[in-house]
């Protein structure tokens, strides 16, 4: 049987942001930030930190079918900022989950939202979507909020879902729908 090769998506430019198709280079920034417990209850349900050839191995095993699209965020200094992916897509029913991170020094500057409006552009443009899914945790207030104002749209709740910091929380599964981020987007771009 032929090896069909991936096709690497595309850099993609923004205002004040830079999404660079994940490299072998970047492995180890990404096991840095996902070696960080202080970052991980933002944005995984997993709850340890892993060993380097543990991380690399389950990378290589989501690159090869888990995850849809990779990016790296930069900034305007072209300085590694975060990351952002899409997962689990079904493009027979026209959807796909999506996560972005970004390392604390990057946070609430407008660089998440920016990274992310480009980010569920290309995906509307380049694949056969019509829904993009978000999961966040009740407490992760910031990223609920900055995706309700980009247009997502909460569709699923799954109470007491998360025990973190003592207590139980909500994880909610938010929706962005092509035709509401279309009808949004000059606004939401300027």
């Amino acid at each position: 049987m032929e090896r069909v090769e991936q096709i690497q998506p595309p850099t993609l430019n923004g205002r004040g942001v830079r999404l660079v198709p994940l490299k072998r280079d970047h492995w180890e920034l990404l096991f840095q930030w996902e070696s960080d417990p202080a970052s991980l209850y933002l944005w995984t349900m997993r709850k340890d930190v892993p060993s380097e050839t543990e991380f690399y191995d389950t990378l290589v095993s989501r690159l090869r079918g888990y995850y849809h699209t990779v990016f790296l965020i930069q900034n305007t200094q072209d300085e590694p900022a975060g990351f952002t992916y899409s997962y689990d897509a079904n493009l027979v029913d026209g959807y796909v989950f999506t996560t972005t991170f970004l390392q604390p020094g990057h946070r609430e500057r407008g660089l998440g939202a920016k990274a992310g409006l480009l980010f569920y552009d290309y995906l509307f443009a380049y694949f056969p979507i019509r829904k993009l899914y978000a999961d966040v945790f009740e407490y992760n207030k910031a990223s609920l909020s900055l995706l309700k104002n980009a247009g997502f749209e909460v569709e699923g709740t799954f109470k007491h879902h998360r025990f973190f910091g003592g207590q139980y929380w909500t994880l909610y599964r938010l929706a962005l729908y092509r035709e509401t981020f279309y009808s949004k987007k000059a606004k939401l771009c300027k």
